[in-house]
């Protein structure tokens, strides 16, 4: 096994090289993976070769691959393991996919579902010419860093995580019954690692339980400064491909130019229920 892991310098984040993930990957070097990937929360492997065939295999070492959630009519391609993240559209005009450009707030993939995914892996196709960055914030250094009182107030609390699909709006609590959204814990623990992470974020983040809807409202602005962080900027180069903890992070994107052609494929891998860090 050839594997190196390169700490990209902060908080979270690591690269590896001498893996190619097209090729099966062995229980030496799935090991080895697993145990950067608890380290470091994400990880980046550059210069991969990867058809959809080799993207479904891409994170076996990790667990089993989870079904896309995002409804058929909200995106521009129907296939259950693997989306399509851009903004290009077929000779009909229509979207090949979905999220197609802008930026959009920081936020845990699939947080308004019972068993939120443990990871999100996307792989870069087509790139604009300026922008469509991805920003990682690191979840465990959020909730180090919140001061006592924060800490007391928000730790035995579970927060409403809703999502409509849209990009960069606020949570609507007046249309829960037609919308996806769950209970969660405001701190989870992370099942492998034991760290705490503050689990809110200001796309999805809804309310708190226990408070009037002012108070919740007002704690949860008084948190989002902490979890709007950038640990990990990932400036995206062609054959990219980066993997991520949906527990320890939160990620967000930067502006590009709408004109510009933009193709990322994602694909998840199933979870668990959270645990709460304070039963």
């Amino acid at each position: 096994m050839s594997m190196q892991t390169i700490p990209l310098g902060g908080s979270i984040g690591a690269e590896i090289c001498g893996v190619d993930l097209s090729r099966p990957v062995d229980s030496e070097t799935a090991e080895a993976l697993r145990d950067a990937w608890h380290r470091f929360a994400l990880l980046v492997f550059r210069d991969q070769a990867l058809d959809d065939g080799a993207l479904r295999r891409s994170a076996r070492w990790l667990g089993d691959a989870s079904t896309i959630s995002m409804p058929t009519d909200r995106r521009g391609d129907n296939d259950s393991a693997l989306a399509l993240v851009s903004n290009i559209l077929d000779a009909a005009g229509k979207p090949i996919g979905a999220l197609g450009d802008g930026d959009m707030w920081f936020h845990h993939d699939n947080s308004f579902t019972p068993e939120p995914d443990k990871a999100t892996f996307l792989y870069a196709v087509e790139l604009p010419s300026t922008g469509g960055d991805t920003l990682f914030g690191d979840c465990a250094a959020a909730w180090d860093a919140l001061p006592d009182d924060l800490k007391a107030d928000v730790q035995r609390r579970r927060v409403l995580q809703v999502y409509d699909y849209t990009v960069r709006e606020k949570p609507d609590l007046t249309r829960l019954d037609e919308t996806p959204h769950c209970w969660q814990p405001a701190v989870v623990e992370h099942p492998v690692t034991g760290r705490k992470a503050l689990y809110v974020d200001p796309l999805m983040s809804a309310a708190l339980d226990g408070l009037s809807e002012q108070a919740s409202r007002d704690l949860l602005e008084a948190l989002f400064p902490y979890i709007e962080r950038t640990d990990y900027r990932h400036q995206w180069r062609l054959g990219d491909y980066v993997i991520w903890d949906n527990r320890l992070t939160v990620h967000a994107r930067t502006d590009f130019p709408a004109t510009d052609r933009r193709l990322l494929k994602r694909g998840k891998i199933r979870g668990e229920t959270l645990t709460p860090a304070f039963p």
